[in-house]
């Protein structure tokens, strides 16, 4: 639908990122002549990408006011799908990141016929809610737990979806939509959302830590996503092993039913149970373990901030952000700024996370494959 050119996503992004910007601005920090961006403005414009603001007087100084652009929310929109052990989630979002339409179900049957049975007419739902413009539509994203093993399109599932062994999800989704379908897991649709709307939308550099049943999550490097040689950059539950005691909502689920208490889904764990005996002592050790991942984190990649997030419940995820504080002891030789320590506050939209990735491919610089030239559109 749209292929745009190294400077008109960097163009997207400054305006993503600051909300308006003038002309003047744009060219001053694009650091291109004002043909130039006469030029990218004038294209984007024209497809509806941007568009003017409200007049403003800059500076407060006299003479005509600029004009300062924006985006366009109803340039384009992207469908998210997201599906996790306890719910299915689709919504259609647009250019800004407001979420025009959604729906959700809880998933008792988490096989693949199910999940799409119910995903595909959704899909088509949000569209008819959200009255939008079905010509407009960028793409498709789905997300969902798990990651990848050494076989292209296959993914190592959490245990609610052993079944999904023969699905290759690089082209068993695409038959059920009737756009392109990209797809991350669920750690890295999240932080894309993160990046473009939450925590993330003016750092350079951050990760992501995300708890749900199992460990996930994502690293951002100069504001791109970086999977690593098999895509799996980020995937801290791996430093945790599944025959030992580990910081998921799995364990937690376990610990509770091993002295009769059955959870039937994370939600159910409200803040009611946070004086329950198993809880704290599951939190007392986890905040260890997590306190451990967030000081490596910190030493190998050195982010303006680590952010926490998932479907386990908020008041768990606060308590731990909380105990975790700013990480201000990092080691008797460490003499820098910490890493911020956050709560996301996207964690109940991951079906933003997922609308998301098709507008990184399309919009993000560091996306980009062609040629990247001063001064080139």
């Amino acid at each position: 639908m749209i292929n745009l050119g190294y400077n008109e996503r960097r163009l997207i992004e400054m305006l993503r990122g600051r909300g308006s910007m003038s002309r003047t601005e744009l060219s001053r920090e694009m650091d291109v002549s004002a043909p130039t961006l006469t030029r990218l403005t004038s294209s984007l414009l024209e497809a509806g990408l941007i568009r003017e603001a409200e007049t403003s007087r800059h500076g407060g100084g006299r003479g005509k006011p600029s004009t300062d652009l924006e985006l366009d929310a109803d340039g384009l929109f992207t469908i998210g799908v997201y599906f996790n052990p306890d719910d299915l989630r689709i919504c259609v979002a647009d250019l800004n990141g407001q979420i025009r339409a959604e729906i959700r179900q809880d998933l008792d049957d988490h096989s693949f016929r199910n999940i799409m049975s119910i995903a595909e007419p959704g899909a088509k739902e949000v569209i008819r809610k959200a009255k939008i413009d079905a010509k407009r539509i960028l793409g498709c994203g789905l997300s969902f737990p798990g990651h990848f093993s050494r076989h292209p399109g296959h993914v190592f599932q959490i245990p609610q979806f052993a079944g999904w062994h023969d699905v290759d999800v690089d082209k068993d989704f695409q038959p059920f939509f009737d756009y392109p379908v990209h797809h991350e897991n669920d750690g890295k649709a999240v932080i894309l959302s993160e990046l473009y709307y939450g925590v993330g939308r003016n750092l350079a550099n951050f990760a992501m830590v995300w708890l749900t049943y199992g460990i996930g999550g994502g690293v951002v490097v100069q504001r791109h996503l970086y999977r690593g040689s098999n895509r799996n950059a980020g995937e801290f539950g791996g430093l945790f092993p599944k025959s030992s005691s580990r910081p998921s909502g799995q364990d937690l689920c376990q610990m509770l039913a091993m002295n009769g208490t059955t959870i039937r889904r994370l939600s159910d764990i409200t803040e009611d149970y946070a004086d329950h005996p198993q809880v704290l002592e599951w939190l007392d050790r986890a905040t260890d373990q997590l306190r451990s991942l967030a000081l490596t984190v910190a030493r190998t990649l050195d982010p303006s901030a680590i952010v926490f997030g998932g479907s386990l419940p908020d008041w768990l995820l606060g308590r731990i952000v909380e105990r975790l504080g700013s990480l201000e002891t990092l080691g008797e030789d460490f003499f820098v700024e910490p890493p911020e320590i956050r709560k996301s506050d996207l964690s109940e939209v991951p079906h933003l996370g997922a609308a998301t990735i098709p507008l990184y491919r399309a919009t993000t610089p560091s996306y980009y494959s062609g040629r990247a030239l001063k001064g080139w559109a």
